[in-house]
């Protein structure tokens, strides 16, 4: 008995002695916070860059740039699968140089957050311009006075979320994309411009397009839809537009929990048009409109 007492003691300590190292090891190793190599741009350390193109320049696929606050004159291309940070979306301020677009993304996957992106003195045709990207994440940023806020063209399984778009002639202008989410933005004009315009997405059961959760307020057009299939749009503020929505040559749309400047029992009569001059009269509706606006952070 003393034996077998002994044996089962020796294995217990055998097994304790190989389980404490390894739960030694694992706690003092740093957790990883993400992938790639972390590249700086501003504040005060040593070897931080000064312009943010340098730092995209010099980063690989995977990298992460982080942005401190400052004020950023430059005009930037990310042509690289890159995390890109700034600091504070109010704090970190790019002003584009030229007339061309102020942040252009081609050729790549890109999560961009945290930056107030404006015109410098002329307008700009876009505060972002995505081209030819997938799984982008464009989030949390502030985008002011240009000709597009963001402009994407055949690009795939991207979000653009919690951004705010303010006095641009357009929010946000996409052609010819796929499985799109925008969600939770805050699209503001000065009564003359649209909010969200959508001209040739793709559609099928392997396609799923969103547009729900947004502010969209005080444009001339809220949202447009131009050849647009199977888009779902639901539990938007459309509040202050001249014209709420309208679409052209469009089918399969879901409408739904929308709130349409007031309350309303009723259903809401979503306006459009077809054939090749779009003189053929078409209606959508919204079966069942939101009693009150959405609380959108």
């Amino acid at each position: 008995m003393k034996r077998k007492t002994l044996v089962i003691g020796i294995i217990l300590l055998f097994v304790g002695a190989c389980i404490i190292p390894a739960i030694a090891q694992d706690t003092e190793k740093p957790l990883p916070t993400s992938r790639g190599n972390w590249l700086y741009v501003g504040g005060n350390g040593p070897g931080n860059y000064t312009k943010i193109q340098d730092a995209i320049d010099n980063a690989s696929d995977s990298d992460n740039i982080y942005v401190y606050s400052g004020l950023y004159n430059e005009n930037i291309v990310i042509n690289k699968s890159i995390s890109l940070i700034g600091q504070n979306r109010d704090t970190t301020r790019i002003l584009g140089v030229n007339g061309t677009e102020i942040i252009r993304l081609q050729d790549c996957s890109v999560e961009l957050t945290g930056f107030n992106i404006q015109k410098y003195n002329e307008t700009n045709s876009a505060g972002i311009s995505i081209t030819n990207c997938w799984d982008c994440h464009i989030h949390d940023n502030n985008i002011t006075s240009c000709e597009i806020g963001i402009l994407m063209g055949s690009t795939d399984s991207t979000i653009i979320s919690n951004n705010t778009i303010f006095n641009c002639s357009n929010g946000i202008s996409i052609i010819l994309i796929a499985n799109i989410t925008i969600t939770h933005n805050r699209i503001e004009g000065n009564g003359k411009s649209t909010g969200i315009a959508l001209s040739g997405v793709a559609f099928g059961i392997q396609y799923k397009n969103y547009i729900t959760r947004n502010s969209i307020v005080n444009n001339s057009l809220g949202l447009f839809l131009q050849g647009a299939w199977s888009v779902i749009i639901q539990e938007n503020n459309f509040i202050g537009n001249q014209k709420d929505a309208f679409f052209l040559f469009s089918f399969f749309n879901k409408w739904n929990q929308n709130y349409w400047n007031q309350p309303s029992i009723l259903p809401k009569i979503i306006p459009g048009r077809l054939g090749l001059r779009g003189l053929i009269p078409l209606i959508n509706f919204d079966w069942h409109p939101a009693q009150e606006p959405f609380i959108i952070p």
